[in-house]
């Protein structure tokens, strides 16, 4: 049920601003200038202020969802925030308070999976777009904690840790309400996930960093029973905000003194890239071919939605930190930064 609590400030205004020219990015060349629509975002405090937000996601009908979590203190703390797609947002009562640590959400159409862990297990969360409610979902048995899912309206993905420490690869037709048959990733364990995406319930993209922090980036074919190799530009040194829909990928990757939007139309085997103006932390694409990146800039928040090859600037108040994620529905968008939350219509 909805919380009595909600922000008195609305997510986004529509301040239209006329800039003299277009930043276009470095990969595209320089076109003659032309007007630009900058919209002018302000930032709502987090209802949540002493827990830091982590992740952001939206459905397809454009509600999308904030979480956020803290292991310092007493213990576990988790909290989850969601917007209207007219960009209002409120706090969600949770269905758990003790010791849950959230790491991950990812939505559906019209409900988003929460992912996590207690001690000790898996921790499964179900947020329905109409309703606004979190529900209890039964997690895979075996499993001692949740660090990823991802979903779309075909399949959600899930990677979790089994109790000999080795992570286990899982896939859902049912927004997490039954799972398939544990894969084990033995290769993957002792990295960390940097990246996860599913296209279909066969056919699935890893990003893992090793403790060297070496990049790797691997796909399945053919539900986890095997994994491959992928290799991507040496000159990567990470990637992150994988998303793929059939055989279409979009990512923000990094170099050592480069951020780079980069897109496929052959699910990651090659890639286009567009060079950003600042350094990135996230980036989000919507089906329109309007994209959105996130991060900073002389260490102050930094948003620019992109068209095709051309950066938008969007001017930012309220928001006193970096901007460290960024989520899309159909026509909707949300970005957080630890303690500040936004939410914007783009393309059209």
């Amino acid at each position: 049920m909805r919380s009595a609590v909600s922000r008195a400030r609305p997510g986004w205004s529509l301040v239209l601003v006329l800039a003299v020219g277009a930043l276009v990015l470095a990969s595209c060349g320089t076109p003659a200038p032309k007007k630009v629509s900058v919209v002018h975002l302000s930032g709502t405090p987090a209802l949540s202020f002493a827990t830091p937000l982590t992740s952001v996601a939206c459905t397809r009908n454009d509600v999308c969802v904030a979480i956020g979590s803290s292991s310092t203190g007493s213990g576990p703390i988790s909290v989850v925030e969601f917007a209207t797609p007219h960009g209002n947002w409120f706090n969600v009562a949770l269905p758990s308070s003790t010791s849950i640590l959230l790491t991950s959400v990812s939505c559906t159409g019209s409900q988003c999976l929460l992912a996590g862990s207690s001690p000790g297990s898996d921790v499964l969360w179900l947020f329905d777009s109409h309703t606004h409610a979190l529900s209890i979902l039964t997690p895979p048995s075996g499993g001692i904690g949740a660090s990823a899912v991802t979903c779309n309206q075909v399949v959600c993905g899930l990677i979790d840790t089994g109790a000999n420490g080795v992570p286990r690869f899982l896939t859902s037709a049912d927004a997490g309400t039954s799972w398939s048959a544990v894969e084990p990733l033995h290769f993957a364990k002792g990295d960390v996930i940097s990246d996860f995406t599913c296209a279909t319930p066969s056919t699935c993209a890893l990003g893992l960093v090793t403790l060297s922090h070496e990049f790797s980036l691997y796909v399945t074919t053919d539900a986890g029973s095997t994994w491959q190799y992928q290799a991507v530009p040496s000159s990567w040194t990470t990637m992150t905000s994988l998303s793929c829909a059939a055989h279409k990928c979009d990512a923000l990757a990094s170099t050592a003194s480069d951020s780079l939007l980069v897109r496929s139309t052959n699910f990651a085997r090659t890639w286009k890239t567009i060079t950003l103006a600042n350094a990135a932390s996230a980036a989000a694409c919507t089906e329109l071919t309007s994209c959105v990146v996130v991060g900073q800039r002389t260490g102050e928040a930094w948003l620019s939605t992109i068209q095709r090859s051309t950066a938008s600037p969007v001017k930012l108040t309220y928001v006193p930190s970096p901007l460290l994620g960024v989520a899309c529905g159909a026509k909707v968008c949300a970005a957080i930064a630890i303690t500040t939350l936004l939410s914007f219509p783009v393309g059209s």
